[in-house]
């Protein structure tokens, strides 16, 4: 039983397929390495945010304290004996609770998605991504080398195919001392 050709029509398209692959392999690792550094900078965000809210916590805490110390000095009954009126320090204390609150609302926030992002990444990406770069690093790469020495084979033969038939005697029947009966590399 005889295997079947290759029936190649034409080398240059077969060029043209290997720089399409190559081009492929190249473009899908720079995107699976985008998307990695895109995951890095949520991750740094997050962290980035999480030190902006605590900051912010830290320094509305320090506006509570300063709100109640001027809320219980005007406490104090005035020179006639009547309270003098508080509104606005008591206005200025539910304000700096309020954003503390928020505040600390936001660093509540920021640890909930520095927990949770990492397990969504895994579920959603991380396989996915090393797989495919595992297909390019090994299939794809693989494919092309075999593809490329498969090229090379087939111009070689294309070219011996037309010396011979284009009346001129191939290599190998040129070659000195290749089998030729009597000669010294040949059948004696």
């Amino acid at each position: 039983m005889s295997t079947p050709g290759a029936d190649v029509r034409s080398i240059p398209a077969l060029h043209d397929w290997l720089a399409a692959m190559t081009a492929y392999r190249d473009a899908a690792a720079d995107a699976v390495a985008g998307i990695n550094q895109e995951v890095r900078r949520g991750y740094e965000w997050i962290d980035e945010q999480q030190s902006r809210w605590q900051k912010t916590v830290r320094e509305c805490e320090e506006e509570v304290v300063q709100a109640k110390a001027e809320l219980a000095a005007r406490k104090f009954p005035n020179w006639d004996g009547k309270l003098p009126d508080t509104t606005i320090q008591e206005r200025n204390l539910r304000r700096a609770k309020a954003r503390l609150e928020h505040a600390e609302d936001k660093v509540a926030t920021c640890r909930k998605w520095a927990a949770t992002l990492p397990k969504l990444v895994d579920e959603t990406y991380t396989g996915a991504g090393h797989r495919l770069t595992t297909v390019l690093d090994l299939d794809v790469a693989r494919g092309l080398a075999v593809l490329g020495r498969r090229l090379d084979a087939l111009e070689r033969y294309a070219e011996m195919k037309l010396d011979v038939g284009g009346g001129s005697v191939s290599a190998a029947a040129t070659t000195p001392g290749a089998d030729t009966p009597g000669s010294p590399g040949g059948p004696a």
